[in-house]
């Protein structure tokens, strides 16, 4: 694969090109997750701490293309496997990281801390958070884009 232009050119190897997919893949699941999360803080708190927050259908749908086109442009089985297992985990990462700082500094638990550790509380709830909309929304439509890929990269190198 090649990117050229009128300076100068640039050839993408394929573990290149792995590697772009992965970062882009990672970073529309974190984006995806940190939209639900302020989609779900936007008007009055009230019992909105306590929901998780929830994937709409054209967040899951852009999901589920995205692991569809991810498992057809990777280069063999290897990177898929290993490519969807490492930007769960990073895009999970971010997505905790983002819902702690939120509820540190926009939801103002910083300056009510009575404690050095009450840090702690904010990335435990943070987790939480994430990890409901992870486990059963975006793993869920990740695997089923991953197997429809698949399934539509044997079907065109058998026929």
């Amino acid at each position: 694969m090649f990117l050229e232009t009128k300076s100068f050119n640039i050839q993408i190897t394929t573990r290149g090109k792995d590697v772009l997919l992965v970062v882009l893949w990672t970073a529309i699941i974190s984006l995806i997750m940190i939209k639900a999360h302020i989609i779900l803080f936007q008007g009055p708190l009230g019992w909105r701490i306590y929901n998780p927050p929830k994937l709409e259908f054209l967040d899951m749908l852009i999901l589920t293309v995205m692991s569809v086109v991810a498992t057809i442009v990777f280069s063999d089985i290897k990177p898929i496997v290993y490519g969807f297992a490492s930007s769960l985990c990073l895009s999970f990462i971010i997505a905790v990281t983002y819902a702690s700082l939120f509820i540190w500094y926009d939801m103002g638990m910083g300056r009510v801390a009575q404690s050095a550790y009450d840090w702690e509380l904010a990335i435990y709830s943070g987790f939480w958070h994430m990890f409901f909309l992870m486990i059963p929304w975006v793993i869920g439509t990740s695997t089923i884009g991953l197997a429809m890929g698949i399934l539509i990269r044997v079907w065109t190198k058998t026929s």
